[in-house]
């Protein structure tokens, strides 16, 4: 299991929306946002700092991108501050795949704006730092 799905299932177990992620359906997708359904969410990773060569511990960063219909911007916005209570400050959570979360914090204090996506449907976005902690071959706990 990627760490993209983990989190992607994170955010399904906290009720934020629906990963489905061997059949078609639910609202939220890894890396980028498909052209249907209107509101839905994805979650990528973006540049985070340097990694530990021994220790099993990493700081990284999360995006997770929400889209709501073209006619009223608050949907998107309620569903990316949704993302945000539910992520910010969580801590001490083992992840479906085996990563442990040592703690989640939003990187601005809430929902930032993006503007409209080619078909005019509002999009908001939250970011997150996030201290996992995981085995690799190279190093261990």
């Amino acid at each position: 299991m990627t760490l993209l799905e983990e989190i992607a299932q994170l955010l399904h177990d906290l009720g934020v929306g629906t990963y489905t992620p061997n059949t078609a359906g639910g609202t939220i997708f890894l890396t980028a946002l498909p052209t249907s359904p209107d509101r839905c969410m994805a979650v990528a990773r973006y540049g985070a700092g340097e990694a530990d060569s021994r220790l099993p511990y990493d700081e990284i960063s999360i995006q997770i991108r929400c889209r709501g219909s073209a006619v009223d911007a608050r949907q998107a916005e309620q569903d990316a501050q949704n993302v945000y209570d539910a992520l910010h400050g969580l801590e001490n959570r083992e992840l479906a795949g085996g990563t442990w979360l040592a703690l989640a914090v939003g990187i601005q204090s809430g929902p930032v704006y993006i503007g409209r996506d080619q078909n005019g449907r509002h999009e908001y976005v939250v970011n997150f730092r996030a201290e996992i902690s995981r085995s690799t071959p190279n190093r261990s706990e």
